[in-house]
């Protein structure tokens, strides 16, 4: 076998996301002597790139996409990046004989697909894994492009049509893969559909101590982490409000390793009378900052798995989670989960924080179910099975 990944990820998108789920899969892939290779955005050269934002402003300057239900401007921005990198894809496999192309979202296999066609000797398996929870096209108006009626229904259709077309469709809980089949109307759920789980993440461990000590954090302030980048279907503003309700006795910091605009949140933050601005970082260490937080916080309105819950759980950090997507089937007692609303996240941040004991206890329960997950092996042999069954049928 040979092997792409691909992913419409920038490199800085990698560091807390998909990219932080398959560079284990690939390293081990590689440890086996399997040949592979993960491409994103910052694969695609420049004249690439000009082509797409030329392509780009010429669609979002036509009649009709002006003052319509849809965002066509940042809907084009979308599909171009991921149709593009299908292009590279196929480009990819005529000329390095990749037998296995793992598209890591749906529009980036349709752009794949359509541009095979003009390699007619190069026929790679090739499949779809679909990360948000549900279909992609709920998932990305879910994330802040907003779509028309017409306009989804049209995208659920080449999607749909895209999937049936894949040797395999993966995603990462049951629950998401159920979602996906109502979503599109695929039923019954097809027999190369697989839920198929992250592997359990590899952290490093601190004593509490250890980890305030290298951040320079004291014991006279309650630290609370949430974890993702800025983006809508974190709802970092109802952390914000959520942090606002709480009556401590010390005085609270928020912290959030994301990238992308803050500017925004510190104002909300303003606002609502936050006694600290909010602390936004960048760190290669999740770890360090997951063994110093009082809290880990997910309130994220929709998650096909939450890599960063596990990876809290993994750390022994007392969790709150939005009970949303795919996340009760990851977590299950290891965290307390709340509606993803302003005063149940509040509350549940408050009981947390007022009741050591339940804190100990549920990340006891955390660290248990977490050291229970499949590792990178046993989920790279599922990979591998798949990949061979593709080849096969």
């Amino acid at each position: 076998m040979k092997i792409l990944m691909v992913t419409r990820e920038t490199r800085s998108d990698q560091r807390y996301g998909l990219g932080r789920s398959l560079a284990p899969i690939v390293k081990e892939f590689q440890r086996r002597g399997v040949d592979v290779d993960y491409l994103c955005q910052a694969d695609l050269g420049q004249r690439a790139i000009l082509w797409q934002h030329r392509f780009q402003r010429f669609f979002s300057s036509l009649p009709g996409t002006k003052n319509t239900h849809t965002h066509f401007p940042t809907l084009f921005q979308v599909l171009l990046e991921r149709i593009n990198m299908g292009r590279l894809a196929a480009k990819l496999a005529a000329t390095q004989r990749y037998t296995h192309i793992h598209c890591h979202d749906p529009y980036i296999a349709m752009g794949l697909r359509f541009f095979l066609r003009f390699y007619s000797d190069c026929m790679p398996v090739w499949g779809v894994t679909e990360h948000g929870f549900g279909c992609y096209t709920q998932a990305i108006h879910e994330d802040g492009v907003h779509l028309g009626h017409h306009v989804m229904r049209i995208m659920r259709r080449w999607e749909a049509d895209t999937l049936r077309a894949a040797s395999w469709v993966i995603a990462p809980t049951r629950r998401g893969i159920l979602q996906i089949a109502q979503d599109l109307a695929i039923h019954p759920l097809p027999a190369n559909w697989h839920h198929l789980v992250h592997a359990r993440p590899v952290v490093n461990y601190y004593s509490r101590k250890d980890a305030r000590n290298r951040l320079d954090w004291n014991e006279s302030t309650i630290y609370i982490l949430s974890i993702g980048r800025i983006a809508p279907v974190k709802q970092y503003p109802l952390l914000i409000e959520a942090c606002a309700k709480l009556e401590l006795e010390k005085e609270l910091q928020l912290v959030i390793l994301g990238e992308g605009n803050h500017d925004t949140l510190q104002k909300l933050a303003q606002q609502h009378k936050l006694p600290r601005k909010i602390l936004f970082t960048v760190t290669e260490d999740v770890s360090l900052y997951l063994c110093a937080a009082d809290l880990y916080v997910s309130a994220s309105a929709s998650e096909s798995f939450g890599l960063a819950n596990l990876e809290s759980l993994t750390s022994g950090t007392a969790t709150v989670c939005t009970a949303v997507g795919g996340v009760p089937e990851v977590v299950k007692d290891g965290a307390l989960l709340s509606e993803p609303n302003t005063n149940a996240l509040a509350e549940a941040m408050q009981r947390m924080l007022n009741n050591r004991t339940l804190r100990e206890t549920i990340a006891q329960r955390g660290l248990a179910h977490a050291n229970s997950w499949p590792d990178v092996i046993e989920i790279t042999d599922r990979y591998e099975a798949i990949y061979r069954q593709a080849t096969t049928s």
